[in-house]
């Protein structure tokens, strides 16, 4: 049987040839430009789905490691926060310890006592520490100031009551994985027997307390640091809880870095460009269409030459 290859079947295998050379020649051109190999199923069915899934790693990892960042700059603002109250309990302790003396009059304890004022201040402002605009002793209740405080008639500040949440805020630093962030105020600065501002509104009236002298006053200072001292002692254990949680969140930081870069280094094997390769392939198929393209200069019709041109 005799087989004719018409003009018009020529030209349409020429023409197929020279649109197969040429995306050929621009998908290695394209991977020399961007980097990537593997940008969808078509490139590399069998390497595309591990692919996809070391990207889909890499993602998460990367969006646990900037949730414990995140916990991490709360965690550092609370451990700083109660670095100052017990800074404050430990210049109240001191007040204390010179007001029971029996030789501090009526117009030094006056004077200790307006201490003491400022020290409620500076306890108030570290209760009620923000970062970020999110409260760090409110619980979840993040939005607003957890302690808000209870004046008499002249103004004088006689308590301080918490309007926080009562349950603690937490991050997700893992697959199933919190950590608490935000503490409940209650829980920390109001514990029973251990109260920081009853405590430092207590050292306050003593010292203003025309009616306490001598041994009285003595009795009643002394008191107060015992109260001191149970407040300082709840302050450390929070100190220390999220002093340990800090620790917790550098190691496991730590291991989803490991695991990212682990990810990061894969999507690159599977999917980046070999350019050594990449670019003897687009060299072979610039010179594969450059022959096509003479060869087709003298088999075909100027006509067609036209028509690819």
């Amino acid at each position: 049987m005799n087989i004719r290859v018409t003009g018009q079947s020529q030209t349409a295998s020429t023409i197929a040839n020279i649109q197969r050379q040429s995306a050929g020649q621009a998908k290695y051109q394209n991977q020399v430009a961007s980097g990537l190999r593997v940008e969808r199923p078509s490139d590399d069915p069998t390497a595309f789905p591990a692919l996809a899934r070391a990207r889909a790693d890499g993602l998460r990892f990367a969006a646990f490691g900037q949730t414990m960042a995140d916990a991490t700059t709360t965690l550092d603002a609370g451990v700083s926060a109660l670095g100052e109250v017990s800074a404050v309990l430990t210049q109240a302790k001191q007040i204390a310890i010179e007001g029971a003396d029996a030789t501090t009059d009526g117009s030094g304890a006056e004077a200790l006592a307006t201490q003491v004022d400022g020290l409620i201040q500076r306890a108030l402002a570290a209760a009620n520490a923000q970062v970020n605009g999110r409260s760090l002793f409110g619980g979840t209740a993040t939005t607003a100031p957890p302690f808000r405080t209870v004046t008499d008639p002249t103004g004088l500040l006689t308590g301080v009551t918490y309007a926080g949440a009562d349950e603690r805020g937490r991050a997700l630093i893992g697959p199933d994985q919190t950590i608490d962030t935000q503490y409940v105020g209650s829980e920390v600065f109001q514990r029973p027997g251990g109260d920081l501002f009853q405590t430092l509104i207590g050292l306050r009236d003593d010292l203003r307390n025309a009616t306490l002298t001598g041994p009285a006053r003595s009795a009643a200072l002394n008191a107060r640091l015992g109260q001191v001292d149970a407040t300082r002692t709840a302050i450390g254990e929070a100190t220390a809880e999220q002093g340990s949680s800090l620790v917790t969140l550098e190691a496991i930081s730590a291991r989803a870095s490991d695991l990212k870069l682990e990810s990061d280094i894969k999507v690159g094997d599977l999917g980046s460009t070999d350019y050594a390769e990449a670019v003897v392939r687009m060299q072979e198929q610039q010179t594969s269409l450059q022959a096509t393209l003479a060869v087709s200069a003298k088999l075909l019709q100027p006509s067609l030459l036209d028509f690819i041109r």
